[in-house]
Formats: structure tokens, sequence, C-alpha cells
């Protein structure tokens, strides 16, 4: 009769309560790091110790042959240095890639949307998601370049007009609306100021 192995001493509870902990106290009570980091970082620890762990997933990649387990540490290698470049407009210029939201402190609000125009008069909002469903999220439109925000506008409007043939864009503005969070005493803030930063002529091709 074999005597059961010994437990481990870090066991995976305790450790995950641990890292929970180290997480809060850096984050939320020091201001040491902020969430985007900690937070990933014990999301990383989770799956190491899945890979080293957990029988199953051992098992699966044992069974790997060599060339797949390179590309599978590759992939995740990368996904780890993706989340953590803190500047996914940089390697991601269109998908958001974050994890963790945060909060905007900016009062007035603003963000920038596009305003286009149909044959008929009828105002359009071109939105990305919208237009092309498979991107779920989009970075907001002032992180953009000039010349990005201009091929992003005749890219809406193009797919668009493919499939409005009947009514399609002639013309595409690009404003910004701010919304004062603390408006002074007695005045509303219900509608957003508009105001007119690029006008993209669609018609001429220009």
């Amino acid at each position: 009769m074999t005597t059961p192995a010994r437990a481990r001493l870090w066991l995976p509870p305790i450790s995950l309560v641990a890292c929970a902990l180290i997480t809060v106290l850096i984050s939320c009570v020091r201001h040491l790091s902020p969430l985007a980091v900690t937070g990933q970082a014990v999301f990383l620890i989770v799956i190491l110790r899945a890979f080293c762990y957990w029988p199953p997933m051992i098992r699966w990649i044992v069974s790997m042959p060599v060339a797949h387990r390179v590309v599978f540490g590759v992939l995740i290698g990368c996904m780890v240095l993706g989340h953590y470049t803190l500047n996914g407009r940089t390697y991601f210029p269109f998908v958001v890639w974050e994890i963790f939201p945060f909060a905007r402190e900016d009062d007035p609000v603003t963000c920038r949307e596009f305003i286009a125009t149909t044959a008929k008069g009828d105002k359009v909002r071109l939105l990305v998601e919208q237009v092309f469903p498979s991107i779920v999220q989009v970075n907001p439109l002032d992180g953009y370049s000039p010349e990005a925000t201009e091929h992003l506008a005749r890219a809406l409007a193009k797919v668009y007009n493919e499939r409005h043939a009947d009514d399609p864009v002639r013309q595409v503005d690009l404003m910004v609306m701010a919304v004062k969070l603390h408006p002074p005493p007695g005045e509303s803030r219900a509608q957003p100021s508009c105001e007119l930063l690029k006008h993209y002529d669609i018609s001429s091709g220009r």
C-alpha cells in the first residue's frame, strides 16, 4: 500500500487568493501599478498553473508534436506581449485591445463621429460596428491620424453605398460631439454640442 503523495505547499486556491490580495494591494491601495498590468499578471499566472498542474492540459501539451508545441508557445507569447504593450493603438490601430475598462474624468466628454449625407439629403451616422458587424469595437476616432481617418471614412461610405444603391452617400462630415458632465446651474446637458472638423466629398472621389 503506497502512501498518498504529499500535498503541495502552494495549493491553487491559496495561491489565487494570494495573487488577488497582492493585486488589490499594488493597484488599489498603494497605486504602484495600474490594474491593467497586475490584473493581467494574475490571469497569466492562472494560465501557467493550468499548463503545469492540470492533468488534462498536461496530457494535451505532451501529445502535441514538437513543431506544434513551438507554434503554440509562440502564439501564447505573442498574446502576452500584446496585452503588455500598454499602447494598443500602435500594434492594433483599429481594433480595441483592452481587457479592463477605465473611467474617463474629462469634462466635457468629447467623441468624434462620421455623419454622412445621402443623395436624398438624409443624415446617416456611419458606425464601424454597424457597417462591419464582425468588428465588435474600435478605438475612438480622435486617436487616428488624418490619413487613417480619411481612409476609414471613405471605406465606410463605399460599403454603405454598396448596400444602399438607391440612396448613396455623397459626403461625410467628421464631427466632434461634446457633452458637459457638470454644466453650470440651470444649463441643460441633454443635447451635445457639435463642431465640424473635416468634410470628405464622396461623390467626386476626392
